[in-house]
């Protein structure tokens, strides 16, 4: 069945960067837009208590707002071993995408992530050009100078000193006795050191995410905006070398055409490279291997797959270090630092200072000191199954592969393992462990009623005493190694991370922009597919490298900016 759109622009996928596109291009009342989510709706009367909260360990589990069936390979062993067996990689399916449901962490990384994509000839994309677009997006309620916006869409604000408790006071203690610097403002200047989080929450310390920011009640009353949910799309409709609509497949299986106007995908940086190979769009050997008929032939199409690397030890708190029983955010305080390491840039690794490990009451007694690597060299890369091109990809981020990266990760739990030894902190901590779980455990983390109750049966008796704790602990850790060992053994905790390593959930650069005559590149400066006329990528695949922050930010910046092209150029 085909069904004409009286449109412009169909938008495919409503995360991030989808809704900032669809609230833009739709300000001028002449352009029609169509946003197409595969998840299911979200506006202010129907976000769930779980995604509103400040507090995002319960919406980030819920497995009703994610993806089923994608796994991903973290890590490969080497030429002449296996890679470790695929696990679930968690991606929103949700309208407002990664923004309904990550860690609400507001920041956009160093000057010179940008200034690198400049030096790669990327028109426009320098720090000086970008940060009109960072001021843009933002309402930051607490600072107003010449790095903050005071007008945008998203609220941004730091929650204070009233959240901390007494071991996020003990750490900056040590951080201050260590002559590390308190730094006010973590989007402002770009310096080392211990700062509050900056948070994508209002004044009622509640998310908000671009589904809401970008897309309220008045923006969605516009007579030129249709915001269709519960649609997947399966391939992208091409006419020759032109992209005219896409394929969709409802709730109800019902597969149906959408012909009309350009087609921009924001699936995110696994899902829109697996889409345009799904469409004839990517390594012509590859896709011939899949059984699709090459249309464009773009090898740097799912390559160049980028993560922020990360790994974490975390302590068994003394009662009296805790946060209260109600959850609070968790993430009070977090250190940037630079590795120093030949070849990275200043302010390499982030860590963040955790009051709480999980929202239920076994979360609550242990802190977790987690970092990663802020600028990552390693690559990956995302292939269709050539036996079910139509299932989900196959994603293998090999982290680590670069030895930079295993050598920053090793240093930064080292360092970890310093914070806890030192006496102001050791006074509010008991037992220290990697941040690892048995499988059994594991199933205690989704957000359940069941879970809540036997949780807070089995804190109570963590509290009994050390004996109690001796016993459980290594069971709910999976028999994880001693850290002390660990950091007192460089080969051995190289190994263990080359086997535990985790990543952010920050995909990026599958579709990444490059100038003429890079034969990797997908995208222009623009976002326009090389090849295909009507046809854009707008998300965190098109970002060339990844930037030292988490990428939420960045990428609605990265929609602002490709939407104003878009519109400049329908004026020019």
């Amino acid at each position: 069945m085909s069904e004409p759109v009286v449109t412009d622009f169909i938008i495919v996928g409503g995360g991030s960067a989808g809704c900032v596109l669809a609230s833009r291009l739709s300000e001028d009342s002449g352009t029609r837009v169509l946003l197409i989510e595969a998840g299911r709706d979200l506006t202010e009367e129907t976000m769930p208590r779980d995604l509103r909260s400040g507090f995002p360990g319960r919406a980030y589990l819920n497995r009703e707002y994610l993806w089923p069936g994608l796994s991903a390979t973290l890590t490969s062993r080497g030429a002449n071993a296996p890679s470790r067996d695929a696990g679930f990689y968690e991606q929103a399916r949700i309208l407002g995408g990664g923004s309904s449901i990550n860690g609400i962490g507001a920041n956009r990384g160093s000057p010179a992530d940008y200034d690198e994509w400049r030096d790669m000839g990327l028109e426009g994309w320098s720090w000086d050009e970008v940060l009109p677009f960072f001021k843009k997006l933002e309402r930051d309620l607490d600072f107003d100078n010449a790095y903050h916006g005071k007008d945008g869409p998203l609220p941004i604000r730091r929650l204070g000193p009233a959240i901390w408790t007494p071991f996020t006071h003990a750490m900056m203690t040590s951080f201050v006795l260590r002559g590390i610097p308190f730094r006010a403002d973590q989007n402002g200047k770009w310096e080392d050191g211990v700062f509050e989080m900056a948070l994508n929450v209002d004044e009622k310390r509640e998310r908000v995410p671009t589904s809401l920011a970008y897309l309220s009640a008045d923006v969605r009353r516009r007579p030129n905006l249709e915001v269709r949910t519960g649609l997947t799309v399966e391939r992208i409709i091409l006419e020759g070398s032109r992209a005219v609509g896409v394929t969709v497949r409802g709730e109800d299986g019902v597969v149906s055409e959408l012909r009309g106007g350009d087609v921009i995908v924001s699936s995110g940086a696994l899902a829109s490279p697996a889409l345009l190979m799904r469409s004839g769009i990517g390594p012509a050997p590859h896709l011939a291997d899949c059984g699709i008929e090459v249309r464009q032939d773009l090898p740097g199409v799912g390559q160049n797959l980028m993560e922020h690397p990360s790994a974490g030890v975390m302590a068994f708190l003394k009662p009296h270090a805790r946060q209260p029983r109600d959850a609070y955010y968790h993430i009070p305080i977090a250190i940037r630092y630079s590795s120093e390491v030949e070849g990275c840039p200043t302010g390499d690794i982030h860590m963040n200072v955790m009051t709480r490990a999980s929202w239920h009451q076994i979360g609550r007694q242990f802190a977790p000191l987690f970092f990663w690597i802020n600028k990552s060299h390693s690559r990956g890369q995302l292939m269709l199954d050539p036996d079910a091109p139509d299932g989900p990809p196959r994603i293998d981020f090999r982290m680590l592969s670069d030895p930079r990266d295993l050598q920053r990760l090793a240093d930064a739990f080292e360092y970890a393992m310093e914070l806890f030894a030192d006496p102001v902190v050791a006074d509010t901590i008991e037992e220290i462990f990697p941040v690892e779980m048995s499988e059994r455990a594991r199933g205690y983390t989704y957000p359940t009623q069941r879970n809540a109750i036997i949780t807070d049966l089995l804190s109570r008796a963590l509290d009994t005493g050390s004996a109690v704790r001796k016993w459980a602990l290594p069971r709910m850790m999976e028999g994880a190694p001693s850290p002390h060992r660990l950091a007192a053994n460089r080969e051995a905790l190289e190994a263990y991370l080359k086997e535990k390593v985790g990543g952010v959930w920050h995909p990026s650069g599958t579709c990444r922009m490059g100038v003429s005559g890079d034969r990797m590149a997908v995208t222009d400066h623009n976002g326009r597919v090389r090849g295909v006329d009507g046809l854009r990528v707008c998300d965190a695949s098109v970002m060339p490298t990844i930037p030292c922050a988490n990428t939420n930010v960045p990428v609605i910046m990265v929609a602002e900016k490709i939407a104003q092209g878009i519109r400049d150029s329908r004026v020019g």
